[in-house]
């Protein structure tokens, strides 16, 4: 019989968990459970009665305006993406910020339509004058870890800083702070309490019936007490209003209700209160205990309860909960003993005492109301089971809350619906693709990052438009800011990079020379540096591929990453400034090699970049960083596009082309013998007593000990370009990078034309630039902010 009945219970529990009791639904706010990524807000620019806070864990931000003016918030491309304000929330279909919003990962393709240069298209879906969202640029986007925390999980991490731009009326409101990795504490202490608090009903039976009862009784309200307040604890960490609220708990009332019937049995010492509390555990601990187990061993979660508590509330509900199943398992163990036993012949007069002991301890239990079915005792010698009325009464107890909350769920969700995302298959990003490069520092990314990291690049200049003024220019590069630490963090998606990571993306952006003069820069504000390259004899350069006032490389473990960084830095261009010239390149990718930090090869097939500076060495920072100025922490940059003249190239063969370079071709060992990293012996001679390494080889003239100390940091990338004959134009972006130009490359390229580098034989100089790369954009600031302060001094 009781095999039946608790067949039916089972059935009760499914439905139960089936509408949404425990957590399921409520505990895990936007998606988001707990983790140890905390997302910050340091600090905000706002006016009274607008507000900007972190919201859900860190899952969303929230905007409130409580004015008469609205607010509009600024999507990952600059454009109008939300407006709240007395009129209601409105949200712009033009913007892919609405989509990619749809979905935390930002997952949900951006159709065609959406075109963040068209005007806004404005949408109400809400008469409130209050909007949170998914921000991307706020939280960790990857299904893996960060680098910085995988090597050190147990450190706290920064890993970005971000900032949000609000328009309130013509003023620009910018929050700004930090994504941080903060370690949670260990679990084994909260698990070896949920092992104990697990034996701690089913020790309540053991003892006997005159404390088991009580003792459930409040067993089973501790663990309703705990499982609600978690669950109000979750609750009001959501959006306020009371449906918000109020409906993520209704379907728990189901188990609440129950919980108080088990209580109310308990207390009157009926049986059927085991099992009611034993549906209560069961829901409990497989709704809300389970998945809400990480907080053992996370720093937070979603809840507004202390972490200390928020954890004792789950230990509770898991411990506690399995715990009460365990109770009802040990009743009906011991109940079949003892009818097992009572169906035997009494063996003796003991056995009969033992009958008329039971008979006058039933005798003392109270009467069952008439119609009721007879009670059995906790370990009596009767059937054990529920009788109908407490089934009646269970079921009674489901149907209110259930009901109840199904009803208020269907009536809260006839709201406006949201942009809902395809559905897609998603896989864990490969070691490359989740690699981030922080855009935030004191120094641009891109200089010093190791080439290795990044096999693929953009390199481009742009030319102001007539008539753009120094307020355009400073909101172009306040948006590329904006747009540069989403793209590096892969926090802003568009449609070729939907399922793209960040793969090590950086973007680094500085000024020509011809930018001074221009725009309201003054010309006294560039720096002596800065001053055009001179003309190197024997170069006949293209103009039109030449120069530019703005310089801007993207660089990517990714092509796809790096061309689509560069052309949303472009659509943000649109208005103030126009492409002048670009140029793709690429170098080794990773993982094709078992020596991931050798130095790269070229496609003469020489090893490039052996005596390159390295950030380990004491005169690094001199070497490659400004100290001086505005441009304190910032860096030259010189570009060439260097053609390589292959066909002639490949018919000499390698000792030939070892003589040319000085090196090894297939070690990079120099001439003079050694290893790839040996330094070279210039004036050590052969058996025929020249020279080893010839007086006109590159490295000799290009080596800075020949070139009164000029050194610098080279990151080339080849290329590798069809013509429409069908042959190729290959060659070298020549990328490098000094504190000053005039003692860093000018120098070295005049000594390699004056001393007849025979290199130049098989090369063509073909385009040339130099741009002021300026240091870092801090938290709060943008990048090329040290010049403006400088000219408004």
């Amino acid at each position: 019989m009781w095999l039946r009945r608790f067949a039916v219970l089972a059935a009760l529990v499914t439905g139960i968990l089936a509408l949404g009791a425990g957590p399921a639904s409520a505990h895990t706010v936007g998606g988001v459970g707990a983790t140890d990524f905390r997302t910050t807000l340091t600090q905000f620019s706002g006016v009274p009665g607008v507000e900007l806070r972190v919201v859900e864990n860190g899952s969303k931000l929230e905007v409130r305006d409580t004015t008469d003016t609205p607010v509009v918030v600024r999507g990952y491309q600059g454009e109008p993406y939300a407006k709240v304000g007395p009129d209601g929330v409105f949200v712009n279909e033009n913007s892919p910020a609405y989509y990619l919003n749809a979905d935390r990962y930002g997952v949900t393709s951006v159709p065609a339509t959406a075109d963040p240069k068209k005007a806004p298209s404005w949408r109400k879906i809400s008469g409130q004058n209050s909007f949170r969202w998914h921000d991307h640029r706020t939280h960790w986007m990857q299904t893996t870890l960060p680098p910085v925390v995988s090597a050190a999980p147990d450190e706290v991490h920064t890993l970005s800083r971000w900032t949000i731009t609000l328009d309130y009326g013509g003023k620009a409101l910018i929050g700004s702070g930090t994504l941080t990795w903060v370690p949670g504490p260990a679990p084994w202490g909260w698990f070896a309490a949920a092992l104990a608090l697990l034996a701690a009903p089913a020790l309540c039976v053991a003892i006997g019936r005159r404390w088991a009862f009580p003792l459930l009784a409040a067993a089973t309200l501790l663990v309703v007490l705990a499982d609600a307040a978690h669950s109000i604890g979750v609750a009001l960490l959501g959006d306020r209003g009371f449906s918000a609220f109020v409906v993520p708990l209704l379907p728990q009332a189901a188990v609440w209700a129950i919980g108080g019937f088990a209580v109310y049995l308990l207390g009157r010492r009926r049986d059927g209160g085991t099992w009611a509390a034993a549906i209560v555990g069961v829901c409990v601990a497989v709704a809300s205990g389970v998945p809400d187990l990480p907080v053992f061993w996370r720093s937070s979660a979603p809840t507004v309860l202390p972490p200390a508590v928020d954890r004792l509330s789950v230990l509770l509900g898991l411990g506690l909960g399995l715990g009460l199943l365990g109770a009802l398992a040990l009743q009906l163990l011991l109940s079949g003993r003892s009818t097992a036993a009572a169906s035997r012949p009494a063996a003796d007069a003991d056995a009969d005492a033992v009958a008329v002991a039971d008979a006058v301890a039933e005798e003392s239990e109270p009467e069952p109301e008439p119609g009721e079915d007879e009670e059995p005792v906790l370990t009596g010698t009767r059937r054990q089971g529920v009788s109908r009325r407490e089934l009646v009464g269970l079921a009674g107890a489901l149907g209110v809350g259930g009901l109840a909350g199904a009803g208020l769920q269907l009536a809260a969700g006839s709201g406006p619906p949201a942009a809902a995302p395809e559905q897609t298959t998603t896989v864990p990003l490969g070691s490359v693709g989740s690699k981030v490069v922080p855009f935030r520092g004191a120094r641009q990314a891109g200089i010093a990052t190791p080439v290795q990291r990044q096999s693929h690049a953009r390199v481009a200049a742009f030319d102001l438009l007539p008539g753009t003024d120094a307020g355009a220019l400073k909101a172009l590069l306040q948006r590329w800011t904006t747009a540069a630490e989403a793209l590096t963090t892969g926090n802003a998606k568009d449609d070729p990079t939907a399922d793209s990571g960040p793969a090590s993306l950086t973007i680094t952006v500085g000024f020509g020379p011809s930018l001074f003069g221009r725009a309201g820069i003054p010309v006294t504000a560039r720096p002596a540096a800065l001053a055009p390259l001179p003309a190197f004899a024997g170069e006949s350069l293209d103009a039109s591929r030449s120069d530019g006032d703005l310089g801007v490389l993207v660089s990517a473990d990714d092509a796809v990453v790096a061309f689509s960084a560069l052309r949303t830095l472009e659509r943000l261009a649109a208005g103030v400034a126009k492409p002048r010239w670009q140029f793709a390149g690429f170098t080794r990718g990773r993982g094709v090699t078992t020596n991931e930090g050798a130095t790269v090869r070229n496609l003469m097939g020489q090893l490039d970049g052996t005596r390159n500076p390295k950030p380990t060495e004491a005169t690094f920072a001199r070497t490659v960083f400004a100290d001086d100025g505005w441009m304190k922490d910032g860096s030259y940059l010189v570009v060439r596009r260097i053609r390589m003249l292959l066909d002639d190239w490949e018919k000499h063969p390698v000792a030939d082309q070892e003589q040319v370079i000085g090196r090894k071709k297939q070690s990079g060992a120099p001439l003079s013998g050694g290893v790839e990293t040996t330094p070279a012996n210039f004036g050590r001679r052969g058996s025929d007593g020249a020279p080893m390494i010839a007086e006109n080889s590159h490295i000799r003239l290009a080596t800075s000990a020949f070139n009164r100390g000029a050194a610098l940091l080279r990151r080339g990338y080849s290329f590798a370009d069809p013509l429409p004959d069908g042959s190729v134009e290959a060659g070298l972006i020549f990328l490098a990078w000094q504190s000053d130009p005039r003692t860093g490359f000018i120098p070295v390229q005049q000594n390699l034309v004056a001393g007849h580098d025979r290199l130049g034989a098989f090369t063509r100089h073909e385009t040339s630039a130099l741009f002021a790369m300026p240091g870092g954009a801090t938290a709060g600031r943008y990048l090329g902010q040290s010049l403006f302060e400088e000219i408004n001094r």
